[in-house]
């Protein structure tokens, strides 16, 4: 039996996976109602007592050090020893997105949808690109013979680069109060509320009282529905504003990875727009890459509809480790 964990920094899925890969066992944790993922283990386990585990592997929000982790999005350290006393078996560490990209050999053809034609190429890289509450981004290397590896990275802490006046205009409204932009303080919920104030600041407006009774309750969401119903002007521009510099930090990934056999869009926020990412707005700024575009023109692009994926690469990966 292996133990798969996917931890973000509001929700932890636990699963027990048999040698066939199927799912015996499935747990879902709020993360602010614990203290530590020691603490969550403990009751799991407590829950299902009767298991002896072969292996548990974790994806983690945040860079593996060794057998340490400490968590960007939450407040919690990570060390393999400990959840190893507590899982009585090996415990392996990975970053979330690079579980996620494990996790893209467990996806069936109706669990992921091609939003950019291309060309793939044999023993090409595949590359994840994740943003949700934060922004991740992580490759999958063919290193041939049917063998792959996972590269994780935390490309997303990189500096936001504004390419015309309206993102220059955006990071000096966030440079208010963040000296530094990252591109995940830009393509992440956060950073869609972030467009949509400086957008309405830019402009002189106020946010109608309906949307401001939305907004507390999750303003990314509202922001986003807003604008995808066309209920507000300035919800729909923050949308475009978003999607150009989604796309165009997906294309730098693209070429950071030579991600040959494509991109593919994680995370919660890529399923919600994913009508919006099909349209050429996404495809000029994804391309837009002077002597590259001819290479971004090529390279395929997804959205990953299976938000168990990470999970299941976490479990694929453990489960390879034991043959």
């Amino acid at each position: 039996m292996i133990l798969a964990g996917d931890i973000g920094g509001t929700n932890c899925r636990l699963a027990i996976f048999d040698g066939d890969f199927a799912v015996v066992e499935k747990q879902f944790y709020q993360c602010r109602q614990y203290d530590s993922l020691g603490s969550i283990l403990r009751e799991f386990i407590e829950t299902y007592p009767d298991y002896s585990l072969e292996k548990a592997c974790f994806g983690l929000p945040g860079p593996i050090q060794g057998r340490y982790c400490q968590l960007i999005s939450i407040n919690w350290e990570v060390e393999a020893d400990e959840l190893e006393e507590i899982t009585n078996c090996p415990v392996i560490l990975l970053n979330d997105v690079e579980a996620n990209a494990y996790g893209l050999a467990t996806l069936k053809d109706d669990e992921i949808v091609q939003i950019k034609a291309g060309v793939t190429f044999p023993n090409g890289n595949r590359a994840v690109f994740s943003p949700g509450t934060g922004l991740g981004q992580a490759a999958l290397i063919d290193l041939g013979d049917g063998h792959v590896k996972a590269m994780a990275s935390e490309g997303g802490h990189a500096d936001f680069g504004p390419l015309n006046a309206l993102q220059w205009g955006l990071i000096r409204h966030v440079q208010r109060e963040y000296k530094r932009v990252s591109y995940e303080m830009i393509v992440s919920g956060p950073g869609l509320v972030r467009m949509y104030n400086f957008l309405v600041e830019k402009d002189g407006l106020q946010t109608p009282n309906w949307l401001a009774e939305q907004m507390q309750n999750d303003a990314p969401a509202a922001i986003s529905q807003a604008g995808l119903r066309g209920q507000c002007s300035v919800c729909n521009q923050a949308l475009d504003l978003y999607i150009a510099i989604l796309a165009a930090e997906a294309g730098n990934v693209a070429l950071k990875f030579l991600a040959n056999n494509g991109i593919y869009l994680g995370g919660g926020i890529p399923v919600h727009l994913l009508e919006r990412l099909k349209t050429p707005h996404f495809v000029e700024h994804f391309t837009n890459k002077d002597k590259m575009s001819h290479i971004l023109q090529d390279i395929p692009v997804y959205v990953i509809l299976n938000q168990q994926t990470a999970l299941q690469g976490a479990a694929l990966h453990a489960l390879s480790t034991l043959v």
